[in-house]
């Protein structure tokens, strides 16, 4: 008896699990083409801005003559943005 079920459930487990891992590791497309909320470089340090630009093409995205830029590391503003 214990052999018939373990012949029946190990199967079922194998592709139950099978399922639930196929939907657990699908992850949806990230795109770049929002609008990101941007730094510049400012006293010293990287502080966020008013404006938000995007990060497709586009010339560089500029606040009066400051650039924008994506990413904050630290005391160090990297990777400028662009402007639609």
């Amino acid at each position: 008896m214990k052999t018939k079920i373990l012949k029946f459930a190990m199967p079922l487990m194998a592709f139950l699990l099978a399922i639930v891992f196929a939907f657990a590791t699908n992850e949806p497309p990230q795109t770049d083409d929002g609008l990101v909320t941007g730094y510049i470089f400012s006293k010293g340090d990287c502080n966020v801005t008013p404006h938000d630009c995007g990060n497709i093409f586009g010339p560089i995205c500029t606040i009066g003559t400051k650039t924008v830029y994506q990413t904050k590391s630290g005391t160090l503003c990297l990777n400028p943005m662009k402007r639609y």
